[in-house]
């Protein structure tokens, strides 16, 4: 037999071994993109994610980090609105630890909008992948992986967060809790410093989420010591040992002062929330049964918490596959932790129950009966009075109802194997059917009618010179003033500008009146509170 056959039938039969392999994964991902990412954007990308105001200045965000990482900013925390304000990125999320995948496509010459889009949809992709890797880890079953991670990247409950992209960067929640398991299992310090490494840069990728992810992840890590504390005795004593691990601590430390230092900063001259000013946004396990319109099935969802404060957020039902998963979870696992020798034939392992419990801690902690919750005590560890709106933690929780949904799809493809590619896309079905949106009922706006706003504006600047300091105060506001007020912030970074015209979570001491209407009045009223009343203001109406 000739070499050639020979090497030719090898190659052959290799890449027939890893299509089948990857065949699972590359339907998810085919689902996550088609029926979810660009069922937002839609397939001629002409819609971006969100409103006009938080969406758009997300997208300002990217753009200013990008800027910043390229050169062409001098400073990330002191970006160019609000002016002249200091360290003005301190008010809100800054999105930067996902930037480097904003940069690709505006290197490749997408621009600012698209690159938005494009952003977005990769998202979606490595939050599917990511979850697809740890959850085929748990269960060495590629099936059951994908369609646990699907819960994770496309759950209908994701709809009531389609407004704040700082959400949308979730992929180092899997890893992290993956990496927290891998040092449950092998005890070794270089699991540990990743588990830390990823809260970390979740905290980059979005300070609302990374003090979300801190919660499972330290209550994991606390577990396993209590678990391990005759081992963790021994190997405590070991130098080496115990070198690692306090490396570990300090390095991630030393990681994420440059993100805090600049936001603990800022808390000395803001005021932090009140316990009962943020409680109504805690979530009530009504807010599980909670749907937003627009629900292949569960429109019939859509009315059960309108009586809420902000109730457009309480919308985190996660859809039927998800919930039922997670109940049933729930009951194996009960059963394991009371019964001492459960007759089951389900059974779960060490790493499976550990993860459970941490599921259960967690949504004890985040939710509300009547007026009364226990994260009262969370709310007391430092940071998280600064956080607003605490139904997000949905987005660190999907983790456990994608682990719940892979266990039960585990458990079906083991009692049918002989059908579980037919089974497999079956379920694929389910999960697409069951957390459908209908294109145009997500929260989204038209891409060319906002670049048209923007352009309108950058129009009347052409002859205002480079570096200039502009100020756009329209005489009629018909919409939202935010809506004008982030089409001063973008026009003016299009241009290379210094706006004055500026919006964020909060914002600085006497910026409100001009916040809310932007004229020469409340501009020099803002001018004057910052001691710049001789600045040169190009006024753009």
């Amino acid at each position: 037999m000739p070499l050639s056959y020979s090497i030719t039938k090898d190659f052959k039969s290799q890449l027939l071994h890893y299509s089948k392999a990857l065949l699972p994964y590359l339907s998810g991902l085919f689902i996550v993109v088609y029926f979810f990412a660009l069922n937002v954007t839609s397939h001629k990308l002409e819609y971006f994610p969100g409103d006009m105001g938080d969406g758009r200045f997300n997208n300002y965000l990217l753009e200013h980090s990008h800027k910043f990482i390229t050169g062409e900013e001098p400073s990330l925390w002191n970006a160019p609105f609000m002016f002249p304000e200091k360290d003005v990125i301190t008010y809100s999320d800054n999105l930067v630890g996902s930037v480097p995948f904003y940069s690709v496509f505006r290197v490749a010459g997408f621009d600012r909008e698209t690159s938005y889009q494009l952003w977005f949809i990769m998202m979606y992709v490595l939050n599917f992948s990511c979850a697809y890797l740890f959850l085929n880890w748990c269960f060495k079953n590629r099936y059951a992986a994908v369609i646990g991670a699907l819960i994770f990247a496309v759950s209908i409950a994701l709809q009531s967060q389609m407004t704040h992209a700082q959400t949308f960067p979730r992929f180092a929640v899997p890893l992290a809790i993956w990496m927290s398991l891998l040092f449950f299992k092998y005890f070794s310090p270089r699991y540990f410093f990743l588990a830390i490494f990823f809260v970390v840069y979740q905290f980059y990728c979005g300070i609302y989420l990374g003090f979300f992810l801190f919660i499972p992840v330290t209550i994991l890590l606390i577990s396993i010591f209590i678990v391990h504390r005759k081992k963790l005795v021994t190997q405590i004593k070991q130098y080496k040992w115990a070198l690692s691990m306090l490396a570990a601590i300090l390095t991630n430390l030393l990681l994420i002062a440059p993100l805090m230092i600049p936001y603990l900063e800022r808390t000395k001259s803001t005021s932090m929330n009140n316990y009962e000013n943020i409680v109504s946004s805690i979530p009530t396990i009504r807010s599980f049964f909670y749907s937003q319109n627009g629900s292949v099935l569960w429109d019939s969802l859509s009315d059960v918490g309108g009586d809420y404060p902000a109730f457009w957020d309480h919308q985190i039902f996660v859809g039927g596959t998800g919930l039922l998963s997670f109940i049933f979870t729930s009951i194996i696992g009960i059963i394991w932790f009371t019964v001492k020798k459960p007759s089951l034939k389900v059974k779960l392992t060490k790493n499976q129950l550990i993860l459970l419990v941490t599921c259960w801690i967690t949504l004890i902690l985040f939710i509300r009966f009547q007026g009364f919750s226990l994260y009262q005590i969370v709310f007391k560890i430092p940071g998280f009075a600064s956080l607003r709106s605490l139904t997000r933690v949905i987005n660190i929780e999907l983790i456990f109802f994608a682990f719940s949904t892979s266990f039960a799809a585990f458990l079906i493809f083991k009692r049918f194997a002989k059908y579980q590619t037919l089974i497999f896309f079956g379920l694929l079905t389910l999960v697409v059917i069951d957390n459908y949106f209908y294109e145009g009922k997500s929260y989204r706006m038209e891409k060319a009618y906002a670049q048209n706003r923007i352009e309108i504006l950058t129009e009347k600047m052409k002859f205002i010179p480079t570096g200039s300091v502009i100020s756009y105060e329209p005489d009629t506001l018909i919409n939202n003033v935010i809506d004008y007020q982030i089409d001063g912030m973008l026009a003016a970074q299009t241009m290379g500008f210094k706006s004055l015209n500026g919006y964020s979570a909060t914002a600085p001491n006497g910026f409100s009146n001009y916040w809310n209407i932007p004229n020469e009045e409340t501009r020099c009223i803002w001018l004057k509170e910052k001691n710049a009343d001789s600045l040169e203001v190009f006024v753009i109406k």
